[in-house]
């Protein structure tokens, strides 16, 4: 009778540990699903995922990429013509995917995501509804960033410019060029070396473009960012508003052959478009969005007179 006991654990046991790794490859081949633009094949293996789950861990960690794909169907749905009720819904899911991903075992993914669709869900309501959000976001992305110290996190850091550029600035709200574009530039020196991302730089071509500082004012004031970085008892959050002066003006970006002193910001917004249509060229298997973002960036050069 005990060695019939030993036997059925000793199966469980194996069982598990199968069903541990079977998972895992199914994790694995749901983000390959969502790098190749499948997005509703990689939900319906997320779906199924979360079915099979039993641990907490487990189920975060699906529910967080549940809660990536269905934000990234509702930008579809989007550029699709869907009405708004149907991207408020849309949105609203991928938000209770991440809150209950946090529930469950809070992780960075979980309060990014959370933060992704929340905005995009203020960005469909309109510029009040936006407005209202923004706090929230910005306290997700903190977390992100001081908290779990992932700091390098190109998609929160790309929010967090998003957020600063978009909105007004005190006393309504938080709003700030400046950082902004330092956040933005964190964003894209942070791209994964598997992914295009040319909606980065798009956004920080069009914040240069509006902010028009010439070569003289960026390196007086780089030179000023450049100290408060260097400021002792920071915040990750907090010092990543100077980043744009973390290596001074003698940084040579890596879509340059000058440095940051040897540039005004227009001429350096040009040279971002240049630089990410020509990586756009020789990428393999563009997704949908960058696509659009393609299409935005070559749009963009001809309304700055290229």
């Amino acid at each position: 009778m005990q060695r019939k006991a030993i036997l059925l654990f000793a199966l469980m046991f194996v069982l598990s540990i199968s069903f541990v790794f079977a998972s895992a490859a199914e994790l694995d081949q749901a983000d390959v699903l969502y790098k190749q633009d499948k997005l509703e094949e990689a939900k319906i293996v997320l779906d199924k995922l979360l079915v099979n789950a039993t641990d907490p861990v487990s189920k975060a960690e699906i529910l967080w990429r549940l809660s990536r794909v269905t934000l990234n169907i509702g930008d579809e749905l989007d550029a699709e013509g869907a009405t708004d009720d149907v991207l408020f819904a849309k949105y609203e899911e991928a938000q209770a995917y991440a809150e209950e991903s946090i529930a469950l075992h809070p992780m960075s993914k979980g309060y990014q995501w959370r933060s992704a669709s929340v905005g995009r869900w203020g960005e469909t309501k309109g510029p009040l509804n936006a407005l209202s959000k923004a706090p929230l976001l910005r306290d997700d992305l903190t977390v992100v960033v001081n908290d779990y110290n992932d700091v390098d996190n190109s998609d929160a850091w790309y929010v967090l410019g998003q957020l600063y550029f978009q909105l007004p600035g005190w006393p309504i709200s938080f709003g700030d060029l400046d950082v902004a574009i330092s956040y933005t530039r964190k964003a894209l020196d942070t791209i994964p070396s598997d992914e295009l991302y040319p909606n980065h730089y798009l956004a920080l071509s069009k914040m240069l473009w509006k902010r028009n500082w010439n070569v003289s004012k960026r390196s007086s004031k780089i030179n000023d960012f450049q100290k408060s970085w260097n400021k002792a008892n920071q915040t990750n959050i907090e010092r990543h508003k100077y980043y744009e002066g973390a290596e001074g003006t003698s940084k040579v970006p890596f879509y340059s052959t000058v440095a940051l002193n040897k540039m005004s910001d227009k001429q350096e917004a040009v040279l971002l478009l240049n630089y990410a249509i020509a990586a756009f060229k020789v990428w393999k298997n563009p997704s949908r969005g960058d696509l659009r973002s393609y299409n935005d960036i070559q749009a963009m050069l001809k309304e700055y007179g290229y």
